[in-house]
């Protein structure tokens, strides 16, 4: 297999943590987010009043209280059975603000709604990789190219099979899912667009490091499956 040496341009992320037993009192629980969250993250960034918003709704399910961090790049939405934070235009330099950005929502998270439990975690990351070596992307993805499919496409008009790989990791009991699938990147040239989707049941709060450090590793087992070698920090 071809391998890959790519650095990352940026990327966008994800997370969700879905709640087992949703929030009832939710003018208890939004003033607590609004406090909470500012307490929590006083030490580390000045928040106020103009970094959350609220959205009334009739129905529950569409009830949102959002902070907004880092004139907007990353969010972390309150909603009646989840707790969602989202970023934008990551670069490699901002993992360490990532990480401790989501754990502090976590440790809000926890002492707050800890009695509702947490059902499960999902993210979702986008990231576009650009390739170290001049026409290294597409000598990659040709590697991939399914030559049946592409002989097919040529029956019809506008139509173009693009080559890509994909696999898929999981705990011994299915505990939790890692997929990643890596494409034509459709905004750089000589670049990968690299999909990374987590699925984790029965996610703790307090174990956030150790769970974390898992999917660290498994995640680069998924690199090295797929020939794709990052260029590290």
């Amino acid at each position: 297999m071809k391998v890959l040496r790519v650095r990352l341009h940026d990327a966008t992320i994800n997370a969700s943590f879905k709640l087992t037993r949703f929030i009832a009192d939710w003018p208890s629980a939004q003033s607590s987010f609004i406090s909470g969250i500012a307490d929590g993250f006083r030490d580390w960034l000045p928040i106020g009043p103009q970094n959350f918003s609220v959205a009334p709704a009739f129905a529950l399910e569409d009830l949102r209280c959002k902070c907004r961090l880092f004139g907007g790049a990353c969010s972390i939405v309150l909603a009646p059975d989840s707790l969602q934070i989202d970023f934008e235009n990551v670069k490699r330099e901002n993992d360490p603000i990532v990480q401790e950005t989501v754990h502090r929502a976590l440790e809000w998270l926890a002492g707050a709604l800890g009695d509702h439990g947490l059902d499960r975690l999902s993210i979702l990351a986008l990231a576009d990789m650009e390739a170290l070596e001049a026409g290294a992307a597409d000598a990659y993805l040709d590697q991939f190219m399914p030559t049946e499919a592409d002989e097919l496409m040529k029956s019809e008009a506008n139509v173009k099979c693009l080559p890509s790989t994909q696999i898929v990791l999981s705990g011994e009991a299915r505990d939790w899912v890692l997929r990643r699938m890596v494409e034509k990147s459709l905004l750089l040239d000589n670049a990968v667009s690299v999909q990374t989707s987590v699925y984790m049941r029965s996610f703790d709060p307090a174990g956030f490091d150790d769970q974390m450090r898992l999917l660290g590793r498994v995640a680069k087992l998924a690199d090295r499956a797929i020939g794709l070698d990052r260029e590290e920090a």
